[in-house]
């Protein structure tokens, strides 16, 4: 399938009820011990965008989406997640794929522990790599493709580590087939109201 490579409008993200969910099974012992078994490798990110339909023509805006995309039979898209868009040299990693090719990634880190999370899709034109040797970071040359998240880096040698600062997006899906909004009226004006719109991370 084709994936949309359009954001969906910033705006409505911005107000947006975003949730990151994890899978787990978890089992209860007769004398109440838990035992927890993670079924996910990585968490998944859901969005709920209802909640930044701020008026008439955001209605319309997402309205106009949708039906591009589940017209179209497009398998996901770009999506803004305003609490966590942005790489630093801090919070980012680049992790070695094959050849000359590196992974861009957003690291999560608490006490000595650090989860890595793929970002498939930075934005165009923010990405800037930098390479650490023996302790001297300097920006490296590299090629990225804003569709994959992948560095192609030039001039690596043992011991290179790599970060990367830019923003990114969520690829991600709508929940639902169906759209669902409902018109109600008060004394001033009719007010078009969305019910849930969820949207799912896509796994790529």
């Amino acid at each position: 399938m084709t994936f949309l490579d359009a954001r969906l409008d910033s705006r409505i993200t911005q107000g947006a009820k975003s949730i990151v969910r994890a899978s787990r099974t978890k089992i209860y012992t007769q004398s109440g011990k838990l035992t927890q078994r993670f079924n996910w490798a990585t968490a998944r990110h859901e969005m709920d965008v209802s909640h930044g339909v701020r008026s008439k023509a955001d209605y319309q805006t997402l309205l106009d989406f949708w039906y591009v995309v589940m017209g179209g039979a497009y398998e996901g898209f770009r999506v803004r997640d305003w609490r966590d868009y942005q790489a630093t040299q801090a919070n980012s990693k680049l992790t070695f794929i094959t050849g000359t090719t590196w992974q861009l990634q957003r690291k999560h880190t608490a006490g000595a522990v650090s989860y890595l999370r793929d970002i498939k899709k930075p934005v165009a034109s923010t990405v800037v790599v930098y390479r650490t040797k023996s302790a001297v970071v300097s920006t490296a040359t590299a090629s990225i493709d804003y569709t994959t998240g992948i560095a192609d880096i030039t001039g690596h040698t043992t011991g290179d580590t790599y970060t990367w600062e830019g923003e990114f997006d969520i690829p991600m899906c709508f929940v639902d087939d169906e759209w669902a909004g409902d018109l109600e009226v008060n004394l001033q004006n009719l007010h078009v109201v969305s019910q849930s719109i969820m949207l799912e991370e896509l796994r790529l």
